[in-house]
């Protein structure tokens, strides 16, 4: 067979993906007695299109299945699609120019899993394009009925083991979506601001102790005031109760050796 003079990198990466796809080359064995070998990578988010991040942190993965299938490990690779969560509903509202709240749930439910199930075809293509191993005919997607089984099924187990609880804390709340959302959903933003002067009551005392804050809107969710033991000012008063303003209840005044004995100022 004559080789081209010429290498062509896109015409040979698409043979060879075919090829590896119809001979199944990084197909799972159930009945294989090798070791076994496995990595479920985090599935990446259906919400919106792949970026130069999500090259780099699956091929990382790629270079460890390959080498432990070098080893002669019989690797279990499955490949999935995160399309159950608030990124994927503002994806399809985005798309569609629709609003969750201003629809039936089980309509909006029904657009997402029509809207989440094409663009995981485009999804797929882009990373079947890297050359990365996994077993693609092992997918899931974190929306279907068996994710949704399995999840329930964990969550149970843990019931069981009393690792769930039921408890009141602060959340973070989306105005504008209307639902609670995670930390790592946020971005920090860094702004200039200043120190407000807040007067606390000490119980069983006419005294007033002066808290500096640069969130005097977190006043409500207070559970306790910190003081540096040696501060000479307030040691006193550990062990104490203050009293929070507007709101009237009790926090207790404990030590913290990591509260600086004076603020800095801009």
């Amino acid at each position: 067979m004559e080789l081209s003079k010429h290498y062509e990198p896109k015409e040979a990466e698409k043979k060879w993906q075919a090829y590896w796809e119809k001979q199944g080359i990084y197909r799972f064995d159930p009945k294989s007695k090798k070791e076994p070998f496995s990595c479920d990578t985090p599935p990446p988010t259906v919400s919106g299109k792949m970026h130069i991040g999500h090259a780099m942190a699956y091929s990382q993965a790629d270079y460890v299945m390959r080498f432990q299938r070098m080893l002669g490990k019989n690797i279990f690779y499955p490949f999935g699609f995160d399309d159950n969560g608030l990124a994927t509903e503002r994806f399809v509202e985005k798309k569609c120019n629709i609003r969750a709240r201003d629809i039936p749930r089980p309509e909006f439910i029904k657009i997402c899993l029509n809207e989440t199930k094409e663009a995981e075809k485009e999804l797929k293509k882009d990373w079947s394009s890297l050359g990365i191993s996994p077993d693609w005919s092992i997918n899931y997607r974190t929306i279907d009925e068996w994710c949704r089984k399995t999840s329930q099924r964990s969550f149970l187990d843990l019931y069981r083991k009393g690792r769930e609880y039921r408890k009141e804390a602060p959340t973070i709340w989306c105005p504008k979506c209307q639902t609670a959302i995670a930390q790592v959903e946020l971005e920090d933003k860094e702004e200039t601001s200043f120190f407000n002067h807040i007067l606390f009551g000490l119980e069983n005392s006419d005294k007033k102790l002066e808290i500096a804050t640069t969130r005097p809107e977190l006043l409500p969710s207070c559970v306790a005031v910190f003081v540096n033991p040696d501060d000479k000012r307030y040691k006193g008063l550990i062990g104490k109760n203050a009293v929070v303003p507007l709101f009237d209840y009790k926090v207790p005044i404990k030590r913290d050796k990591e509260q600086t004995l004076r603020k800095e100022l801009e």
